[in-house]
């Protein structure tokens, strides 16, 4: 396959992977604003990097490392700009929604999109967010419990 074609493939199917790079964009920045502006920057850097990517793994395994890795620069690069500054868009209480999965703190949520959501193995996932795979699982464990009394505190208002 030439690099036009390569080129090409990755724009058609990163059109498709946009819905999902989204929602995981949403776990990790906490509000619809900057998750938009972070699939952009993605969805561009994926463009300019296409040849960077051989193919041999899933596109979408490489994307969403793109996303992690580029968020984590983002988030590096205001403390250094701002060192008092907090990320206030993923602290739990500062979001507005009331999604529960959004409520969650970006470790637990992002785990629990990539494993019950997106359908990754344990180990893809781990990688994507460039952490062990114990620790993933941990965090899961933790997003699963979590998720699990909110449904239990919103059970028991409604009775």
């Amino acid at each position: 396959m030439n690099q036009a074609s390569l080129s090409t493939d990755i724009r058609r199917d990163l059109v498709a992977l946009l819905p999902r790079l989204r929602r995981f964009a949403l776990t990790l920045t906490g509000n619809a604003p900057e998750a938009d502006a972070l699939v952009r920057e993605v969805a561009d850097r994926a463009i300019q990097k296409s040849h960077h990517w051989k193919g041999e793994d899933r596109l979408e395994n490489w994307l969403f490392s793109m996303m992690r890795s580029t968020r984590a620069d983002e988030s590096r690069k205001r403390k250094r700009v701002n060192p008092d500054a907090t990320d206030s868009g993923n602290a739990p209480g500062n979001r507005k929604s009331s999604n529960a999965l959004l409520s969650m703190p970006e470790g637990l949520a992002s785990a629990l999109l990539l494993a019950d959501v997106e359908g990754f193995t344990y180990a893809e996932a781990a990688a994507i967010l460039g952490i062990p795979a114990d620790q993933f699982v941990a965090r899961l464990c933790a997003a699963r419990l979590k998720l699990s009394s909110v449904g239990t505190a919103t059970s028991e208002r409604r009775a």
